[in-house]
Formats: structure tokens, C-alpha cells, sequence
């Protein structure tokens, strides 16, 4: 930790060069219930040893979570990150990389993109991939604005059950863009088909699903992109846990137009919430209105095998009035997560690593339900479920705080009306025992 002590004075001209009177109107967009309560009262002059030493005993004071499970996904998800990625990451060739604009010096930073984009290609079924946007959400974002440019249309319909927060970005991207944004709304924890029948017409642009939705709810694509392509609409699929994409079916082959996605699951630990790195992927159809960028694979002139830059499509690089985006930066070194953890699994360990969160997380609503303390609706899901519960959420959490284990999300923070409704989330962190610890805890 660096700590450089300021005058009043240095502080006063520090406020004046950036254009601001106070240190309150410089913080003043962070939420006042994410600011310090207390003042740190730190008696002084102290050496450099004592300030130290003050930090440590504040720092004592925060809980360890690193020995916490938790049954809380919507969109990250703690999935098992094997010691040899963070090896391999810890090499300083690779945590040093950047954007890879001069290919005679980044051979090994565009095979592993290119090799990611294998990965989704054969996971998603599509022929394009941009194997790296900052993450789904603003991956989403800029599938919207790719469907707005593709239809010449201004009408966008979105899942009640896409994320919340994705919505919310989706809005901000296209504010300027002034759509008009109607939200289908959902029944039995998945999207109504009739609901969307009545919304769709031929003014609309696009139609935005998450798959598996935000109730961990698998929907029925084929059918929605069938009705979709009636209107000659596109459709765009939201997937959130890539790791659903090793037992479900490639969305290409169902009808999806353009695949958004999250691929967090792969490899990427939580890290309080970022970086994460979102993809994108399409049709070669569409492949001019991709934004970002996408690595070929050539030969030298001596005839070797080689990777290049064979699309970039943002403002740096084209003339503005063509960008696409002004996206900049690849998450490298997630891409070298992401490709070392789906090498390191394989095809059939990607299959068995999903098939036990399907498992695990049915077994554990199975074994809340007959606890007589949950129900819930039946429907096909993921690794995510919903139920509801007699029990209060202080009572839930102290249960399970005492073995361990985060509690699952109340979704009265998202959703009017389910107040007595949370949304679990099994991955295979939790073995068969913390299983049943948490189905013991909560049915007593």
C-alpha cells in the first residue's frame, strides 16, 4: 500500500484542478450506504510501522468469506477454478498481455482467442464469435444495437426474466436510439408464448430471452424463434451460465439469430464481481455488424501456420461513420482462463461437470420441498431454482451462515410480490453432504 500524505492546501488545489469544491461533491454519485459510517479517528503523527499496524486491526475486524458456499448465482456463479489456470495465469508473459495490434509480437495472445472462439463456436453452433466484450450485460447491450442496425426497426421486446441489470443497460445503450421497449411478461417462471404473440408485430426489431432465464427456467427457443421469424423478427439469446451450453442444445440450431453470453463459469472466479468477459455470436450473414474484433487463422510467407486480426470493427480503426462500436479492450487474460479451462475439461468433462449441477441442484429442491418447509412450481431448469418458503429470511440465513453456506437470493429485491421467494443456485462446489447439511439446517 502506498499511503502519500497531503497538506490542506495540496488538498484545496487537488479539488480546484479536477473542478470541485469539496471532497463530499467529488463522491457525491456513490451511494451513501456504500460510504465509511464512521471516521477512521486516526490518532496521529504515527510512523509508517504504527499506521500499519492501525490498518491490520481494522483489517481484523472483516469476516473471511473465502470459507462461505454460496447458493447465490443470477449471473455469477462459483464454479471450481482448477489450480493449473491460476498457474498458468501467474506466468507474467501472459498476465502482462495486452491488445494484440502487431501480430509479429502476439502470436500466442490471438491463437488463444482464436482458439476461444473454436470453443463457443462449438458450443453455440454459430459460425462468428467475439470471443471478448467487457461482459453479458453490455455484450446484450451491443447485440441490441447490432439487431436495431440490421432491421432499420425501433421496436425491442425483452424477457421479464432477462436479468434486471441487463435491462437496465440495455436502456442505457439505446437511450439515444429513442426505442420504444415493450417486456413480456412470464408465467410459471418462464416466458408466456401467448404474451409475446400479442406483442410482436412487424415493426419490431428484435426479441431479447435469457436462456436458462433468470429463474434458472429452460425455455422453449424453438417455438419462440418459430413465432419470432414470423414477423421476420430477430432473436437474441441471453445465456448467463455458459456452462449450460454442454447439455442443451447449440441456440443456432434452435433458431436463435444472435447468441449474448457470460463466460464467467469458465474458468473466471467470482473476484467481488469483475472482471468478467461477455461474448458475442452470430451468423456469417451478419458478421458486418459485429462489434469488437475477431482473430483468422493464415499462413506466412513462408507458408507456417498463423493467427491475424481479421476483423475489427471499432472507431480506432475505421472510419467513425462505419464503427460499430467503440469497444477497446479484450479481457486477455480471462480468454487464457477461459481456453485453459475448456481444453483442461474436454468435451466430455464440460458434459459430466454440467450433468452433476443439473443433478445436484434438483436433489437439493427435491429435498427442501419434502421438508414440507418449501414448494415451488415444476419446471424444467438448469442449476437455478426457485421456491417458496414459511420461513423468514433471518432464520434462512442464520441457518445457513452457521454451516457455511451463503443464502440464496430473496427475489422480492427484483421482483414485486414474490416476497416470500428465492432463487437457488447448486454448482458443484456444493458435494452430496453440504447438501443435505443445508436440506437438515432449513427443514428442522
Amino acid at each position: 500500500m502506498r499511503y502519500i500524505p497531503n497538506t490542506d492546501k495540496q488538498f484545496e488545489e487537488m479539488l480546484k484542478e479536477i473542478g470541485v469544491s469539496s471532497f463530499e461533491e467529488l463522491i457525491q454519485d456513490i451511494p451513501s450506504d456504500l460510504r465509511l459510517k464512521e471516521n477512521l479517528n486516526i490518532k496521529g503523527p504515527l510512523s509508517e510501522l504504527e499506521l500499519f499496524e492501525y490498518f491490520k486491526q481494522i483489517e481484523a475486524k472483516n469476516k473471511d468469506v473465502s470459507k462461505f458456499k454460496p447458493l447465490l448465482g443470477c449471473g455469477s456463479y462459483k464454479h471450481y477454478v482448477p489450480q493449473v489456470i491460476k498457474t498458468i495465469l501467474a506466468r507474467e508473459e501472459f498476465y502482462t498481455a495486452y491488445t494484440p495490434y502487431q501480430p509479429e509480437l502476439s502470436q500466442g495472445t490471438l491463437q488463444t482467442m482464436f482458439e476461444v472462439q473454436t470453443h463457443f463456436s462449438r458450443l453455440t453452433g454459430f459460425d462468428a464469435v467475439v470471443p471478448s466484450i467487457y461482459d453479458a450485460a453490455s455484450a446484450t447491450a451491443e447485440a441490441t444495437l447490432m439487431a436495431l442496425r440490421l432491421t432499420h426497426k425501433n421496436k425491442i421486446l425483452i424477457s421479464s426474466l432477462l436479468h434486471p441489470e441487463y435491462i437496465d443497460t440495455i436502456k442505457t445503450y439505446t437511450e439515444p436510439h429513442k426505442p420504444e421497449i415493450k417486456i413480456i411478461p412470464h408465467k410459471d417462471y418462464l416466458l408466456s408464448i401467448d404474451a409475446l404473440s400479442e406483442l410482436l408485430d412487424d415493426e419490431t426489431a428484435v426479441v431479447i430471452v435469457q436462456n436458462p432465464n433468470f429463474f434458472g427456467g429452460i425455455e422453449d427457443l424453438r417455438s419462440i424463434a418459430d413465432l419470432t421469424h414470423k414477423h421476420n423478427v430477430l432473436l437474441l439469446d441471453v445465456v448467463t451460465e455458459s456452462l449450460s451450453l454442454a447439455v442443451l442444445k447449440q441456440p443456432k440450431t434452435l433458431g436463435v439469430d444472435i447468441l449474448s453470453g457470460e463466460a464467467q463459469s469458465f474458468g473466471i472466479d467470482l473476484n467481488f464481481g469483475g472482471p468478467y468477459n461477455g461474448f458475442l455470436a452470430t451468423n456469417m450473414a451478419f458478421v458486418r455488424q459485429l462489434p469488437g474484433r475477431i482473430v483468422g487463422e493464415t499462413v506466412d510467407r513462408n507458408g507456417k501456420r498463423c493467427f491475424v486480426m481479421t476483423l475489427r470493427a471499432r472507431e480506432q480503426d475505421i472510419k467513425r461513420e462505419k464503427a460499430t462500436s467503440n469497444l477497446c479492450t479484450s479481457h486477455n487474460l480471462n480468454l487464457y482462463a477461459i481456453n485453459a479451462f475448456i481444453s483442461l475439461y474436454g468435451k466430455n468433462g464440460l458434459f459430466k461437470l454440467a450433468e452433476y449441477n443439473v443433478k445436484a441442484s434438483h436433489n437439493l429442491r427435491d429435498g427442501l420441498i419434502k421438508t414440507g418447509k418449501f414448494q415451488g412450481e415444476n419446471y424444467p431448469f438448469f442449476n437455478e431454482f426457485v421456491l417458496d418458503t414459511t420461513l423468514d429470511e433471518e432464520t434462512i440465513k442464520e441457518r445457513l451462515l452457521s454451516i457455511n453456506v451463503l443464502p440464496p437470493l430473496k427475489l422480492s429485491n427484483y421482483f414485486e410480490g414474490m416476497i416470500n421467494s428465492y432463487l437457488f443456485a447448486v454448482t458443484e462446489v456444493f458435494s452430496k453432504s453440504d447438501l443435505n447439511k443445508i436440506i437438515d439446517v432449513l427443514g428442522r
